[in-house]
């Protein structure tokens, strides 16, 4: 049973980053146009560094519902 006020966000703040930068990779930017016709959207991995950093700084409650609307 989980303790009131001990939850984390889903993923470490690490891991949002290391996807936010694969999506913007080149490789992964050329293999999505190839197969989808057009650039992929990476803004959802920002959003989600951006609340997970939030939220490891001030403890957001914001931040933790856009992390937890995302799982």
């Amino acid at each position: 049973m989980a303790v009131a006020g001990s939850w984390q966000p889903p993923r470490p703040c690490e891991v949002y980053r290391a996807e936010w930068e694969l999506c913007r990779s080149a490789g992964h930017v050329l293999y999505h146009y190839y197969v989808h016709g057009e650039r992929p959207d990476c803004r959802q991995w920002l959003r989600d560094l951006t609340s997970c950093r939030e939220w490891e700084e001030s403890r957001s409650a914001e931040a933790q519902v856009s992390l937890d609307l995302r799982v």
